[in-house]
């Protein structure tokens, strides 16, 4: 299968987001959970028709645009499984999406306009189910990012399935029936606090029984799939809005109160202290209708060198 996305679309940065957690202070790099690249390919395993399917990207230069050739890897490879697998790649990469609007609302904003510049093309990932990614926010409330992808692994491992290919195993975000039948003592031996414990199961266990349809949020209106997710226990504002952002593929989502987001708008704005959420909301208006791809290259720059940072501030302070 060959997808077209439209231009600008950079692949090799929107993977770097994926595949490479930022530095932390103390300079540890954490190995990718489920997103691999193997042999120029990235590679992600996702559950299709109750079965784990081991899907590869790889991107195909022609001239000045690209192409995405996505094979199923180990798996069916039937015609629905197909299907299945593209639509979702076109999810995870946006590559309908027209970014142009974003970059011209960027030229008046005098860091946008810069962010844009340096990661032209680069796309919000999203993640194969909106089930991965709210429980993955669940476990990362509150927590630093150590500890996060510590206790992220470990329920991965203890709950997820794999798939062997080449020697190399696979693996999968555990899905709603694996974790609706375990219990809070249980998710407790993997330093899942006892709140969440019970957050986890009970989300996991009305989405088994279907009392909870999170892929149905997709089709809402944005408003109305916040609305839902702050319905359920555990889920809070910031819950909703990254959900919103790295799920639902909303434009418009700003995770006002994201600590990592304030830094950055403190740094790159010249302000003297980070912006509570409130004034977040505040400053995020100038940035409507794209408020989600605002925060992402916000959120981007945690990902370049402290010295490209300084660099880029002096420029900004300058242009002023």
């Amino acid at each position: 299968m060959l997808l077209k996305p439209v231009q600008p679309f950079n692949f090799s940065r929107t993977l770097r987001f994926i595949l490479t957690p930022p530095w932390l202070l103390n300079g540890r790099q954490f190995e990718p959970l489920l997103d691999y690249f193997v042999e120029g390919e990235y590679r992600r395993v996702a559950e299709i028709g109750g079965q784990p399917v081991l899907y590869g990207v790889r991107e195909e230069r022609r001239g000045k645009s690209s192409a995405l050739a996505v094979h199923v890897l180990a798996g069916p490879r039937d015609a629905g499984t197909m299907d299945a697998v593209r639509a979702l790649v076109e999810r995870q990469f946006s590559t309908r999406l027209d970014l142009q609007p974003f970059y011209r609302l960027a030229e008046s904003d005098p860091v946008l306009s810069r962010l844009v510049v340096h990661f032209c093309g680069m796309r919000i990932p999203q993640a194969p189910t909106v089930f991965e990614t709210l429980i993955s926010a669940i476990l990362e409330q509150q927590v630093n990012l150590s500890f996060a992808y510590q206790v992220k692994k470990a329920l991965i491992d203890t709950y997820g399935d794999h798939v062997e290919f080449e020697g190399r195993a696979y693996r999968c975000f555990p899905i709603p029936a694996a974790l609706a039948i375990t219990t809070p003592r249980e998710l407790r031996r993997l330093q899942v606090s006892g709140p969440k414990a019970r957050y986890i199961i009970a989300i996991s266990q009305d989405v088994l029984d279907g009392r909870l349809d999170l892929e149905g949020l997709r089709g809402l209106e944005a408003s109305r799939a916040r609305a839902k997710l702050l319905e359920q226990k555990g889920v809070g504002t910031w819950t909703a809005d990254y959900v919103g952002l790295r799920a639902l593929g909303q434009l418009d989502s700003l995770p006002a109160a994201d600590v990592g987001l304030q830094k950055a708008v403190q740094r790159f704005y010249g302000l003297r202290k980070p912006p509570t959420a409130q004034r977040m909301v505040r400053l995020g208006q100038q940035w409507a209708g794209w408020r989600s791809y605002a925060t992402f290259y916000l959120w981007l720059t945690y990902w370049e060198d402290a010295q490209w940072r300084e660099t880029l501030i002096r420029e900004i302070r300058a242009g002023q």
